[in-house]
């Protein structure tokens, strides 16, 4: 199993539990609507909003590109999701190689993230079928853009997959969870153990995540 392979697995687990099975049907087991081109499009509108592209403020900022990268892989969690439901996960697995881009053209990333959000936009308004295979073309442009690779997409979705995994098995629905661990956000905390551990599995991760919890207590 490739690492895009895996990941997809991961987000077909992590959405059973949080939504139950009938999500591919586009409904939580609250019998809530699900829509993933919204998610895709407020995620890449997210990213858009780490660009400086406010004329009235100080467009010599550099982008916050550590910010891009968290937006991205919130962008793939929701693409997995929509492929998954239309069942078309084999698609990127073309994606296993790609390679990552040194010299970041912020411009032609940041219309690329436009045209993301364009095309989930009018997906879920027209609701005119399918258009995951272009908007997960248009992700990988995005993601060797920011000089990012799969090897990398792949470690900064597990964090975030086993975070949310965690999240959800520990109270955050119901408000009991408690999201700062000492002084610092659970993100940050979940980062450093992949940090320490750059070959580290999501089970063992999770583990990891647990005994850190306990630990507050």
């Amino acid at each position: 199993m490739n690492l895009i392979e895996q990941m997809f697995k991961l987000q077909n687990e992590l959405n059973n539990h949080t939504n139950g099975e009938m999500w591919v049907d586009g409904l939580t087991k609250e019998n809530r609507q699900i829509s993933w081109y919204r998610c895709i499009y407020m995620e890449a509108a997210e990213a858009i909003d780490s660009f400086n592209w406010k004329h009235w403020k100080n467009i010599n900022v550099e982008p916050d590109w550590a910010n891009i990268k968290v937006e991205l892989v919130d962008i793939w969690h929701f693409i997995m999701s929509e492929a998954i439901r239309v069942d078309d996960q084999s698609y990127a697995n073309q994606y296993e190689e790609i390679d990552a881009i040194e010299d970041l053209d912020s411009e032609v990333l940041l219309q690329t993230l436009e045209r993301i959000l364009a095309l989930s936009a009018q997906a879920k308004i027209e609701n005119n079928g399918n258009v995951i295979r272009e908007t997960i073309d248009l992700f990988f442009v995005a993601l060797s853009g920011i000089g990012m690779d799969t090897k990398e997409l792949y470690k900064r979705y597990v964090v975030k997959n086993q975070l949310n995994t965690f999240r959800q098995q520990n109270g955050y629905k119901d408000g009991s969870y408690i999201k700062i661990w000492g002084s610092v956000e659970d993100n940050v905390v979940a980062f450093n153990i992949m940090g320490d551990n750059p070959g580290i599995s999501p089970k063992d991760l999770y583990q990891q995540l647990e005994s850190a919890y306990a630990s507050l207590n």
